[in-house]
């Protein structure tokens, strides 16, 4: 992927001209800023290749306007001008590309489909618009980069690493980023998203993962908050909140509305039902109920009732009937609300407000006949990024332990106005609790828990990348050459400084090997010294004790000698008397 991704980016023979891309400007009628106009001129003039780092709300789909209107005029490779087509992980992040003049939008899995029988196959005058490229695995990217070797194509990518990424394993942005040139990955870092200057810096914090600044400033606003109870009460809370936020915003004139956003798909069904629930309550959804089997894209099974005024989510590309006519109702993810039963199906009404008539057999699974739909009233991080709306709820029923920066930011930053950060208090102090060691009674305070909370969000954990592998074998290879070479300019030093080094060296080694290897007998030596200590003492004491034997021997035989010798002698002279 990297040498593929580096050869394109020297491909410059699709580039507009200066005067094109400021003509393009010029006629949209759009006031760009310095630095929208900047990454225009970057897109525009780049090579095969040109990945835009755009934070969430810069305006990235809006700056593509004049670039297709130029591309699609550029006539030097077609008279007919370059085709353009865009393309994101899901329908309803491709769809909204659309608003930028591109016709031909796909997601990636068909998209990549199509490349592989044939059915599309670019040419050097095709563009291809990749957007949120931070949710495109390396393995797809490969592919798009193969079709843009084989055919000459355009490829521009939008997106921003620090929002969700794949799921999949590799992180095709960090290559990227490793690889191309700096001029081949220009970068829009201004929000234009949130209205409030103080709204901007939040988001702004999230993403650098100064969530702990950030929350302090959302409390303070009362934006961020802990909530008490079980998991059932943390998410009526949740459904609360948005309740009461709805029916302020709608009664504001609110065209956007509030949307909710949940880490996982079971914490998306929990909060559509408890918002069911209230909504039912309050007689917003009828009593026409009739509970479904449904199943989810990941094939997941569950109980869905479904009555008029609910909403719900698709689960993929979907056809029903608009005034008579078949055409495409919505997408994988879109949202619509349910306006009836028909003798055969539903009556929805799309994201756009068209009322479509759809068949069971275009809403059921073709394996399992469950209906591929979903609860309609949250969508999980990952859906949700590229929507907007007035205000967002970012609710974390489960606690903090399974978010991370990238997924914090990217929910914390979908609304114009108010984002509501809900947490579930229970679920926080769990995790804090079972941190400490086992023993310690130290009390957890509030500001523990918040602590906890803001070191969770800024939690960026790195992918590991194939390269890395590569890239390791290559660092330690040049350190072992360069520490052979040290070794040796320091042999060369000294052998000049002593001739005799090379000789004292060796006696030195060998002395150093002498002494590792009778150390090991040293205890062995000691005992054999002291037993033979032992062993000399008791035999000098024996010569000792054999010398003064004989010299006591010669001294009586020498006292016999002169016995003998005194007894030998004339007698004794005797008395008169005798």
């Amino acid at each position: 992927m990297a040498e593929g991704a580096k050869a394109a980016a020297r491909d410059f023979g699709g580039a507009l001209s200066v005067y094109a891309i400021g003509q393009a400007i010029a006629d949209s009628g759009i006031s760009f800023t310095e630095e929208q106009r900047a990454a225009i001129y970057a897109l525009g003039r780049g090579g095969g290749l040109t990945m835009l780092t755009g934070v969430a709300g810069a305006g990235k789909t809006t700056l593509l306007e004049p670039l297709v209107a130029a591309w699609r005029a550029d006539t030097r490779l077609s008279e007919d001008g370059r085709e353009v087509i865009g393309a994101a992980m899901a329908w309803r992040q491709a769809e909204p590309l659309q608003d930028a003049g591109i016709r031909r939008t796909y997601a990636l899995a068909p998209l990549l489909r199509m490349i592989e029988t044939g059915e599309l196959d670019g040419s050097r005058y095709t563009v291809l618009v990749l957007d949120e490229v931070s949710q495109i695995a390396p393995r797809p990217m490969l592919k798009l980069l193969e079709l843009q070797a084989r055919t000459g194509m355009t490829i521009k990518m939008l997106g921003d690493r620090e929002q969700a990424q794949a799921i999949e394993a590799g992180d095709a942005i960090e290559i990227l980023r490793r690889t191309l040139p700096p001029e081949a990955l220009p970068e829009l870092l201004t929000t234009m998203r949130q209205v409030s200057r103080r709204g901007r810096e939040i988001a702004g914090l999230f993403r650098e993962g100064e969530a702990a600044r950030a929350l302090a400033m959302k409390r303070e606003d009362g934006h961020a908050m802990l909530i008490g109870g079980d998991r059932d009460q943390v998410v009526g809370s949740i459904a609360d909140l948005y309740v009461a936020r709805r029916d302020v915003l709608r009664a504001c004139g609110s065209k956007d509305g509030i949307t909710v956003s949940a880490p996982t798909n079971d914490d998306v069904a929990e909060i559509s039902r408890a918002i069911r629930e209230r909504l039912k309550h309050r007689g917003e959804i009828g009593d026409d109920e009739i509970v479904y089997r449904a199943i989810d894209q990941d094939g997941r099974t569950y109980d869905l009732p479904i009555s008029t005024g609910d909403r719900v989510r698709l689960f993929r590309r979907t056809w029903g009937m608009v005034d008579a006519r078949a055409c495409h109702v919505g997408d994988n993810g879109d949202i619509v609300e349910v306006l009836g039963r028909t003798d055969d199906g539903l009556r929805l009404r799309t994201k756009d407000g068209r009322v479509a008539d759809l068949e069971w057999r275009r809403l059921c699974d073709s394996e399992t006949n469950r209906l591929l739909l979903g609860f309609g009233h949250a969508l999980t991080i990952n859906a949700a990024q590229g929507i907007t709306s007035d205000e967002h709820i970012n609710a974390l029923p489960r606690g903090t332990s399974g978010v991370t920066a990238f997924t914090t930011y990217s929910a914390e930053s979908r609304s114009r106005g108010t984002t509501w950060t809900i947490i579930s208090e229970a679920a926080v102090y769990e995790t804090e609790r079972y941190r400490q060691a086992l023993g310690d009674i130290t009390p957890i305070t509030q500001e523990d828990l918040w602590a906890r909370v803001g070191e969770d969000m800024s939690r960026k954990p790195y992918k590991a990348l194939g390269i890395d592998l590569l890239a390791a074998a290559r660092r330690d290879r040049e350190r072992a050459v360069d520490t052979f070479i040290a070794c040796r300019r320091a042999l060369e030093t000294a052998q000049l400084d002593d001739p005799n080094f090379g000789r004292d060296a060796l006696k030195r080694l060998r002395a150093v090997a002498i002494n590792k290897t009778l150390s090991r007998h040293l205890a062995a030596l000691d005992r054999s010294v002291a037993e033979n200590s032992e062993l000399l003492r008791n035999i000098v004491r024996e010569q000792e004790a054999d010398a003064h034997l004989r010299a006591l021997q010669a001294d009586g035989a020498a006292a016999k000698r002169q016995m003998d010798a005194t007894t030998d002698g004339p007698a004794p002279s005797t008395g008169p008397g005798l």
